[in-house]
C-alpha cells in the first residue's frame, strides 16, 4: 500500500471514530454563550459589545486547540507536563507580586494588552502532570512517600491560588486532585483520615460563622450608637470631629480561627442566614440572581427580555461571566434551563464513557479527572445562582466570559478527544 493511500485509509478511521456529537454540544453552548454575553452586556442596539467580540475571538481559538490537541497522542501531553506545570507555578508566584488588581484580587498578568489568569491553566497543568506521575505509581500508593509527592503536587499551586485570593479555583484544583488519587487506587485509610479531617474542620467553620454572625451584630449596634452620640458630640465645645471619634470607637477587628477572610465568610453567611445580611450590599448578587431565575417561568421572558438583567439590577460585573446561568434562565425560563443543563450532560456522559473505555490507566485517569473538572464547575455555578451553594466565584464552562477559562476548557475537550481516537492503533 502506498503511503498517500494509508494516510487516507486512516484519515477516514479518524473521521468516522470522531465524537462528532461532542462538537455539536460545543458549537451549541457557544452561540448560546455569545446570545446570552450580547443580552447581559448590549446598551446600544447599533453596536455589538465588545465582550461579543472577544468570547468569539476566544471561541475560535479554542476551536482550533481542540482539534489540534485532539489529534496528537494524550502521553505526549501528559509525559511534557513538567514544563508548564513549573511554567504556571512561575507564573502564580509572580501574580502575587506583580499582578493586576480586578474585582478586588490579584489574579492576572497583563501583557501586551492581553489579560492572562495563570490560575485556570494550573487547573489544566495539576490534571495533566498528576495523571502522568499516577499511572506511573498505581499499586504503589500504599507508600506515604508517593502518596506525599503526589499531594504536594496539587497542594503547592492550590495554596498559591489561595493567596491571590482565589478559594473557587483552589477548590477545584484539590478537588481534581483527590479524585485523581481516588481513582489511582490511593488506599482507602488516607480517604478516612482526610473524613476525619474534614468532620474537625467543621465544627470550627460553624463556630467561626457564629462568632462572625455576632460580630456584624455589634458593628451595627455601636453604629447606631454613634449616630445619636455624634450628634451631641459635635455640638459640644472642644468636641473631636467626626472621623476621630470613629476611629477611636471603632470595634475590633475579627480573628477566624480558621484564618478565613471576611468576604469569605459572608459568603458562608449568605448561604446559612441571608437575613443577617444587608440585602443592598453582601446579598445583592444572590438575591438578584434568584429573582431573575423566579421571574423566568416555564418558558422564559424571551431573548433580551430580561427585566432583571437589561435593568442592571444583575451587576454588569458579573453577570455575563459568573452569573451567567441567571441571565439565560430568566430569558429562557425552566424549559431553558432543562436544555443547557442536558447538553452538559451530554458532555458529563461522554467523559465517563471515556474513562471507562480508555486504552491504559493514564487514559482513564486523564478522562475521570476532565469529567470531574467539568462536573464541579457546572454544579457549583448553577448551584450558587440558585442560592444553595456559597459563591466561589466559579464560571460556567463554555457559557461564562472569560479567555483563559474558554481555552482550558476546550483544550480538555480535546484531551476528552484523544483518549477516545488513541484507545486503539489504526
Amino acid at each position: 500500500m502506498l503511503f498517500s493511500d494509508k494516510v487516507k485509509t486512516v484519515a477516514r478511521e479518524v473521521i468516522a471514530d470522531f465524537r462528532w456529537h461532542q462538537v455539536f454540544v460545543i458549537l451549541a453552548l457557544m452561540g448560546l454563550s455569545l446570545l446570552s454575553i450580547y443580552s447581559a452586556t448590549c446598551k446600544d442596539e447599533n453596536v455589538i459589545p465588545k465582550a461579543v467580540y472577544g468570547q468569539l475571538k476566544w471561541f475560535g481559538i479554542g476551536l482550533a486547540l481542540y482539534f489540534f490537541v485532539s489529534l496528537v497522542d494524550y502521553h505526549w501531553f501528559c509525559r511534557k507536563a513538567w514544563f508548564p506545570y513549573l511554567a504556571v507555578l512561575g507564573l502564580l508566584y509572580a501574580v502575587l507580586k506583580m499582578g493586576k488588581k480586578m474585582y478586588g484580587a490579584y489574579r492576572w498578568i497583563e501583557w501586551h494588552g492581553i489579560t492572562v489568569q495563570p490560575s485556570e491553566f494550573a487547573k489544566l497543568t495539576v490534571l495533566l502532570l498528576l495523571c502522568h506521575y499516577l499511572s506511573k505509581s498505581m499499586g504503589t500508593l500504599n507508600e506515604w512517600r508517593r502518596l506525599t509527592i503526589a499531594c504536594l503536587l496539587f497542594l503547592i499551586p492550590a495554596c498559591l491560588i489561595n493567596k491571590e485570593p482565589d478559594l473557587g479555583t483552589a477548590l477545584v484544583v484539590v478537588g481534581i486532585g483527590f479524585v485523581l488519587l481516588f481513582l489511582a487506587g490511593a488506599p482507602h485509610r488516607f480517604f478516612i483520615y482526610l473524613g476525619a479531617g474534614a468532620l474537625c474542620i467543621l465544627p470550627l467553620l460553624i463556630c467561626d460563622t457564629y462568632r462572625y454572625n455576632n460580630h456584624l451584630k455589634k458593628i451595627a449596634s455601636q453604629k447606631s450608637a454613634k449616630s445619636s452620640s455624634w450628634v451631641t458630640a459635635e455640638k459640644t465645645p472642644g468636641a473631636k470631629p467626626r472621623d476621630e471619634a470613629q476611629k477611636k470607637n471603632a470595634p475590633p477587628g475579627f480573628k477566624s480561627i480558621l484564618h478565613l477572610k471576611p468576604h469569605q465568610l459572608d459568603r458562608v453567611l449568605v448561604l446559612v442566614a441571608p437575613g443577617q445580611l444587608d440585602p443592598l450590599g453582601k446579598r445583592w448578587n444572590r438575591d438578584q440572581s434568584l429573582i431573575a431565575i423566579g421571574s423566568g417561568g416555564l418558558y422564559g421572558k424571551g431573548w433580551r427580555k430580561g427585566d432583571v438583567t437589561r435593568g442592571g439590577y444583575l451587576p454588569g460585573t458579573v453577570s455575563h461571566n459568573d452569573f451567567i446561568f441567571a441571565v439565560f434562565a430568566e430569558e429562557n425560563g425552566f424549559v431553558g434551563g432543562v436544555i443547557l443543563t442536558g447538553l452538559y450532560a451530554i458532555l458529563l456522559l461522554g467523559g465517563g464513557r471515556i474513562a471507562t473505555k480508555a486504552g491504559d490507566s493514564l487514559g482513564m485517569l486523564l478522562a475521570g479527572g476532565i469529567t470531574f473538572l467539568l462536573f464541579f464547575h457546572v454544579f457549583v455555578n448553577i448551584g450558587m445562582t440558585l442560592g444553595v451553594l456559597p459563591i466561589v466565584g466559579v464560571p460556567l464552562p463554555l457559557m461564562s466570559y472569560g479567555g483563559s477559562f474558554v481555552v482550558v476548557c476546550m483544550i480538555c475537550l480535546g484531551l476528552l478527544q484523544s483518549v477516545w481516537l488513541h484507545r486503539k492503533p489504526y
